[in-house]
């Protein structure tokens, strides 16, 4: 099975990029990575076996638009399977191969694959945190989408930009309410590098440097939503397939603890 892993990237580190870059070079199922630069391409990434795709611009929608151009990419040229890693977040060795193995051992026909995820500190270490139930959040680095899901990849360039804070919860939602067949691995096989600053506050730690205070966007995305007159509603709603609305209420009612990652 051919096997694409779609990396959308901003301003990371090179450093950053680079254990992303390792983690799908280790996988023991063979990869091909799709770099897909949001407007400020790394020069470095030219000279490695990788695909690298330079956009012009900038998008300001939390990877949306890159990742939406590599997957079509990839069903393009034919890959059976697309993975998604985020440019700061990391596979195990054996998380393609993992997957794909519990799916085919149920003998049943899968479109979306999710795994789960463990998060860490900038510096690697593991955070003492439950992550959420795989029922209402599947981070956008523990998504596999097999040949019956390559339909829905188009939605993430259908996330509204004030959404894109929490484009991966509206993908899962929009694709459920789809019918779409989905199976989730219950291994957690994804290392998420969180910055998000109520997180580090519910554990007692001082944020590190570059973390973001999630509830300040998430209340931009209500406010934006709230402005909309009902016609506006009903197309954001016909696009996605799903209202948003109850997800966001849902979202703006969580404990600040639960909110690891939009």
């Amino acid at each position: 099975m051919r096997v694409a892993v779609v990396s959308a990237y901003f301003k990371e580190s090179r450093q950053v990029l680079q254990r992303c870059l390792e983690s799908v070079k280790a996988q023991s199922h063979p990869c091909t990575h799709f770099l897909i630069s949001d407007g400020h391409p790394q020069s470095f990434l030219d000279d490695l076996p990788v695909r690298h795709v330079k956009l012009g611009a900038a998008h300001a929608d939390y990877g949306d638009t890159p990742r939406s151009i590599g997957s079509l990419l990839a069903i393009q040229e034919e890959f059976d399977a697309i993975a998604y890693l985020d440019a700061d977040n990391f596979f195990v060795p054996d998380h393609i191969q993992q997957t794909l193995d519990a799916a085919a051992a149920t003998g049943k026909v899968f479109d979306v694959l999710t795994t789960r995820r463990f998060l860490v500190r900038p510096d690697g270490s593991r955070l003492p945190v439950v992550d959420e139930s795989f029922q209402t959040h599947a981070d956008t680095s523990c998504f596999l989408i097999l040949r019956g899901g390559f339909p829905l990849v188009h939605l993430w360039a259908l996330v509204p930009r004030p959404l894109s804070v929490i484009g991966d919860r509206v993908f899962l939602r929009a694709i459920l309410a789809r019918g779409c067949r989905i199976g989730h691995v219950p291994r957690q096989s994804v290392g998420y590098q969180a910055l998000w600053t109520n997180l580090y506050l519910a554990l007692g730690e001082v944020p590190p440097e570059g973390a973001k205070e999630i509830h300040t966007e998430i209340e931009e995305a209500i406010r934006w939503w709230l402005a909309l007159i009902e016609p506006e509603r009903a197309e954001v709603t016909r696009t996605l397939g799903f209202d948003p609305g109850p997800l966001l209420d849902e979202i703006a009612s969580a404990p600040a603890q639960s909110l690891l990652h939009p």
